[in-house]
């Protein structure tokens, strides 16, 4: 994956986040459902963390966005992990608040990225890993 398709799937992502009420709850939901997704692997999840941060920093270059993502997972992740919670637990919050934005773009009549017609593989990876950084890169443009 090159910072070309990065730039464009961030270019397609602008186009329908554009309401600031419905990107909030696009961060917020990512940001539980990535500290879900990280915990899912009890071992890991601080290297993966730091894996994801590395990849987001390589291929958005915005060394703002990473760090602010970097801490903020990691203190959601420190609070999540006194509540010891099973995998089956964490899978159900990672499916609940990944699938929660698309409810947001209905509240907000904003128009879902997504949908039956056009999803590939690499709209999964993007929607999966670039939710959040995209999600907080559009803040500043939002209504």
């Amino acid at each position: 994956m090159t910072n070309n398709t990065i730039e464009g799937e961030f270019i397609d992502f602008k186009k329908y986040h554009k309401n600031k009420y419905n990107i909030y709850f696009h961060i917020v939901c990512g940001f539980i459902f990535m500290c879900s997704l990280f915990l899912l692997s009890k071992t890991y999840s601080n290297l993966l963390l730091i894996l994801y941060s590395l990849l987001i920093l390589c291929t958005i270059q915005n060394l703002l966005v990473t760090i602010v993502m970097f801490f903020v997972l990691l203190l959601i992740m420190c609070g999540l992990n006194k509540y010891k919670l099973s995998s089956i637990q964490l899978f159900g919050l990672f499916l609940l608040f990944y699938f929660l934005p698309d409810l947001s773009h209905y509240l907000t009549n904003e128009p879902s990225m997504l949908n039956i017609n056009n999803i590939t593989p690499l709209s999964v990876f993007t929607n999966i890993f670039y939710l959040l950084p995209f999600s907080i890169m559009c803040l500043s443009n939002a209504k």
